[in-house]
């Protein structure tokens, strides 16, 4: 017998009479609470948001259907992940290890990524060569030269890495460490920022675009927003 605890809802009531009806076995069982789950957890964040209150919903259907968490990683690392969003838009930003950077007064660091500092280069050059033209006679003793080219060496530019190092976001400022170079901007010398898949572009109001490919996993939504509520503060 498959029993489900209190509160249960007239159609949960109803499968669990059709399991003990048809008998069926406790793992076919677990699979169709596992489906009911994660077809009203699909429900809910269809549009992209979770609150807090669809949050408790979420979690009183998983208790409802017995379902574990060993069942749903994926939901769970999900409903993880818009805690810790909602908590950032509240102003309560997450904590990160400074490992020896040296901060400012009340300066805190709230985001640390290993990156690597790209920069654009020269990454070959080839020689393009010249032409010597043609010669057109135009009449006994004259002539002229059409065509003729000067060759020209030619560069061919690219973003390589040029460091290895920690990308940082505080309460003030973003901090780039590396081995052999280092930036540190404070929010106020910041023109714009963009952050993407694989890492983020920096432009300040002096020096070129600063460039980071990161090299650990991080999510790119939650760090947006990370900057931008730490600038707005």
């Amino acid at each position: 017998m498959f029993l489900f605890f209190g509160g249960i809802t007239a159609e949960l009531e109803l499968i669990n009479n059709l399991a003990e009806e048809y008998n069926i076995e406790e793992e076919d069982f677990k699979k169709v609470n596992s489906a009911a789950y994660d077809a009203a957890f699909k429900a809910i964040i269809s549009d992209g948001v979770i609150t807090e209150q669809e949050e408790l919903d979420i979690i009183e259907t998983q208790q409802t259907l017995m379902v574990t968490d060993q069942q749903i990683p994926k939901q769970l690392a999900v409903l993880r992940k818009h805690q810790e969003l909602r908590n950032i838009q509240k102003g309560i930003l997450p904590s990160a290890n400074s490992f020896g950077l040296i901060l400012k007064g009340d300066e805190q660091v709230h985001f640390r990524a290993r990156a690597n500092l790209l920069e654009e280069r020269v990454i070959s050059r080839k020689y393009q060569g010249g032409s010597s033209g043609v010669n057109i006679r135009v009449a006994k003793g004259v002539s002229f030269k059409v065509g003729q080219q000067k060759g020209r060496s030619v560069s061919e530019k690219g973003i390589i890495t040029v460091d290895e190092g920690d990308f940082y976001v505080t309460s003030k400022r973003l901090i780039y460490k590396g081995g052999k170079k280092n930036f540190s901007l404070t929010f106020a010398q910041l023109v714009g920022y963009e952050v993407f898949k694989g890492g983020i572009d920096i432009s300040a109001n002096k020096g070129n675009t600063k460039m980071l490919k990161f090299t650990e996993t991080f999510d790119p939504d939650m760090l947006e927003l990370l900057i931008n509520v730490a600038i707005t503060r």
